[in-house]
């Protein structure tokens, strides 16, 4: 409860809508856009833990660059989601414009790049 103290002023500025609900509960009125309500339990215990484990004081900008990144990562399109042709493109060119289009913020890959060698020889043609 006293990470989320120091946290949920930043929490409120990314969409949420958060209290302490007792001694070790934390109410959630209203999430962040995107963040599905199946998501958000995880998410917040993800960034409290996070917070939890730093052995420093808590720095503003790690913790608006953390909230950010899990957002992020909660409200972005997983595997096997289906769309369509112009979202697909859409995103393309919005992730060509980040700073880092390669990784996630939280460093997994987005992008894999493969040479034509590598192809051939996953399909077993050399």
């Amino acid at each position: 409860m006293s990470v989320f103290a120091e946290i949920s002023d930043e929490l409120t500025r990314n969409g949420f809508e958060v209290e302490p609900f007792g001694s070790r509960t934390i109410a959630v009125k209203s999430t962040a856009a995107g963040v599905t309500a199946a998501d958000v339990e995880h998410m917040l215990h993800e960034i409290l833990d996070q917070f939890e484990r730093e052995e420093q004081a808590l720095n503003l900008e790690k913790i608006r660059t953390s909230i950010a990144a899990s957002i992020a990562c909660h409200a972005a399109i997983k595997v096997n989601m289906p769309l369509e042709q112009n979202k697909m493109e859409w995103l393309l060119s919005e992730l060509a414009k980040t700073d880092c289009p390669m990784s996630c913020p939280h460093g997994r890959p987005v992008v894999l790049r493969y040479s034509v060698k590598d192809i051939q020889r996953a399909f077993k043609r050399i």
